[in-house]
C-alpha cells in the first residue's frame, strides 16, 4: 500500500469519528466507528474486491468488470428479497391480521436484505 492512500484514509476515518462525536455519539462509539472504518480501508486493497492501481495515488482502488458484475447481482438479489418480504408483510398485515405493519418487521426486512446481499456477494465471489 502506498503512503498517500493510507494517509488519506486515516484522515477520512478521523473526520468520520469527529462527525459522529459531534453528532451525539459517545466518544468511545465515535472512536470505535473511526477505527473500524480505518481497518476496512486497510483491508480493502488486499481483499480481492478491488483492483489496485499503483499510480492511483490517494485513490488506487478500482472495480473491474467481474467485481462490478458480482456487486450488481448481489444488489439485485437483495432487492428481490426486499420486495418479496414487503409483499408478504403487506398480505399478512393487510388481509389476515388487518393491522398496521410494525416498524420492527420493516427493520427485519432491511436486516434480511443486508444479509442476502452479504451472503450473495460472498457466494458469487467464491464461485465465479
Amino acid at each position: 500500500m502506498r503512503i498517500p492512500y493510507v494517509v488519506s484514509r486515516a484522515v477520512v476515518a478521523a473526520v468520520l469519528a469527529v462527525a459522529l462525536y459531534f453528532g451525539g455519539l459517545p466518544w468511545w462509539s465515535a472512536v470505535l466507528a473511526g477505527g473500524l472504518a480505518l481497518a476496512y480501508f486497510l483491508w480493502a486493497p488486499g481483499s480481492g474486491w478491488y483492483v489496485v492501481r499503483e499510480k492511483g495515488g490517494a485513490t488506487p482502488l478500482r472495480r473491474d468488470e467481474r467485481s462490478q458484475t458480482v456487486t450488481d447481482k448481489s444488489a439485485r438479489n437483495a432487492f428481490v428479497v426486499t420486495v418479496l418480504a414487503v409483499a408478504a408483510l403487506t398480505m399478512v398485515y393487510g388481509r389476515v391480521l388487518e393491522d398496521s405493519v410494525p416498524v420492527s418487521a420493516l427493520v427485519g426486512v432491511l436486516g434480511l436484505a443486508a444479509l442476502t446481499y452479504a451472503l450473495s456477494d460472498l457466494f458469487l465471489r467464491r464461485t465465479a
